[in-house]
């Protein structure tokens, strides 16, 4: 019998993707209801197996208060629905003890990992309550890998499961010091002391990469339910979860450039489109947007892919040798030309060649480079015969260029014939979820050069990196991640570890209202931050915003 799902959601379009996707997984969904006292009223009435709960909802009771009544009235797992909210809103959660958290946007994928873990963790401890005395039996008849500690700290048990994950470093484990036998990268074992030393509601799943890779697992460090300070190490295989969001990576990546939203495809289809004509493309967008990727991409696609791709930076180029330096020059043509030169033309003979920030190349050598265009041939400095020359263009700018054509500052001439084709190119802002696929994709790109081991990023540095406005778009991103990477002291990246001007998008706010003395001071505060609106300013408490309309009132604020 399939399991069921009551959906707590007040968006309706959110509430029938969640539908839609429970009928495809062969979950059965209860019913949906879209505020906390309905959901505390169907709980009780439609007993399901599990409750996936908005945190904002609508009306007297959010998200948090309505699980914390239904679990109290009947003990069913809560996976919450979240759009990474603040440090306040997190720890509340918390306490409410959920089974998981589902963050939106969320794809199929991620509900069905979260539910499956959920019905898991509740089975596990369905069977741990009616079967306490026998624990060990308990454990070794479950999927999830298990090892228990007795109050020293030695490994006094082994699971099945745990013994086929870890291989041979199962063989001789029992007896030995839980940090010395468990085959983790020392990381790991850092991150778990301190799990197991935190209190048990502020305690998080460490991811583990071991073995070369062959083992891809989350690893939770509980107190074991019959207590003398014995440990209970849960083990999750995500080895084929993994495979599947390799599968799943593969498909969001386009050559070098990755991204799903629909900008992106967007992009990806004009790329597509212009490789397979040779003709000359512009490709515009905002500095750090990843142009001379969607160049290379453009090369890779066409019937030039086996020659050369030559990126040439124009406004890198020299006023007085920018000719010489694009189209070649003969030795002794001027003071310092020692040895000929083809000049960037000639190196990207039978290729590309991606001319970026072309709004820099001088006015006189725009006069060339539009003859050389038309013609196809090249006149190196210091001759006068030209030189058949076959190569195909890819510019870029960051610059208005009809705007430089009505300055003066560009010939109108060129601009036509370089911009035969387009790819224009959205900044990160606009590109809907693909933040959070970038942060993965850098996060594995610093592991590879670094060979520092940062799997993961904390909730917190997650929503301080959605809420930046990053203005250097996806390349500030990348050297954020860099930055951040470098920093951290564990596997997971930690907000403290990010930029500072990153961290300013959420860090500021709290001073001032946790200075705040009374409630009411610092229900005043979060309105004096937030410019009276009540939205951010519940959310910087947080807080519902019912429960701080509720305040308001109370308070005789207006």
């Amino acid at each position: 019998m399939p399991l069921s799902v009551l959906v707590v959601e007040d968006e309706p379009i959110v509430a029938l993707e969640l539908q839609s996707y429970l009928d495809g997984m062969g979950y059965a969904c209860a019913g949906h209801v879209t505020s906390g006292e309905a959901a505390v009223e169907a709980a009780a009435r439609l007993r399901p197996d599990l409750v996936l709960m908005d945190v904002t909802l609508d009306g007297p009771m959010d998200g948090i208060e309505a699980a914390e009544a239904i679990r109290a009235a009947r003990d069913v797992p809560v996976v919450f629905l979240t759009a990474f909210g603040d440090p306040a809103t997190v720890a509340r959660a918390k306490a409410a003890a959920p089974f998981g958290y589902l963050l939106k946007p969320f794809e199929e994928r991620d509900l069905r990992a979260a539910l499956e873990v959920a019905a898991g963790r509740r089975a596990a401890e369905d069977t741990l309550r009616e079967r306490g005395d026998d624990l060990q039996q308990i454990l070794d008849g479950l999927d999830l890998g298990t090892a228990l500690t007795d109050a020293d700290g030695r490994l006094v048990f082994l699971s099945r499961a745990a013994r086929r994950l870890f291989g041979a470093a199962a063989d001789g484990a029992l007896g030995r010091p839980w940090h010395e036998a468990l085959p983790f990268p020392p990381s790991v074992l850092a991150s778990l002391r301190e799990q197991a030393a935190a209190p048990p509601d502020a305690r998080e799943r460490i991811p583990v990469e071991a073995d070369g890779g062959r083992l891809r697992a989350g690893v939770e460090v509980r107190d074991d339910p019959r207590g003398d300070g014995r440990l209970l190490f849960v083990v999750y295989d995500l080895t084929e979860v993994e495979a599947l969001r390799r599968q799943l990576r593969e498909a969001e990546r386009f050559e070098q450039l990755v991204g799903h939203s629909a900008p992106m495809q967007a992009v990806f289809r004009q790329i597509e489109a212009v490789a397979r004509v040779d003709t000359t493309v512009l490709i515009e967008g905002e500095t750090g947007t990843g142009k001379e990727l969607v160049a290379a991409a453009v090369h890779a696609r066409s019937s030039r892919a086996r020659r050369a791709f030559v990126a040439v930076n124009c406004a890198a180029l020299t006023e007085t040798l920018a000719a010489s330096q694009l189209f070649g020059h003969k030795r002794g043509s001027f003071t310092g030309a020692v040895q000929d030169s083809v000049g960037f033309f000639g190196a990207a003979d039978g290729g590309t060649l991606f001319l970026d920030e072309i709004g820099d190349v001088p006015l006189d050598v725009q006069v060339t480079l539009l003859r050389v265009l038309e013609t196809r041939t090249v006149t190196r400095v210091g001759e006068t015969t030209p030189r058949a020359v076959d190569v195909r263009i890819v510019a870029a700018s960051h610059r208005n260029l009809p705007k430089m054509v009505e300055e003066g500052r560009f010939r109108a001439d060129l601009l036509y014939r370089i911009r035969v084709a387009r790819v224009e190119l959205p900044p990160l802002r606009e590109r809907g979820g693909d933040l959070a696929i970038l942060v993965q994709h850098f996060l594995a790109d610093a592991r590879a050069r670094m060979g520092i081991a940062v799997t993961d990023i904390s909730r917190d540095a997650m929503r301080a990196l959605i809420e930046h406005d990053w203005p250097g778009n996806v390349r500030e991103l990348k050297n954020a991640v860099e930055y951040g990477v470098i920093r951290a002291e564990g596997t997971v990246l930690q907000l403290a570890d990010l930029p500072p001007e990153v961290r300013a998008a959420v860090e500021p706010a709290v001073p001032a209202v946790a200075a705040a003395g009374s409630e009411r001071e610092r229900v005043l505060a979060a309105l004096a931050h937030t410019g009276d609106n009540r939205k951010e300013a519940a959310a910087l408490l947080g807080v519902s915003r019912a429960t701080f309309y509720r305040r308001l009132a109370e308070f005789g604020i207006e």
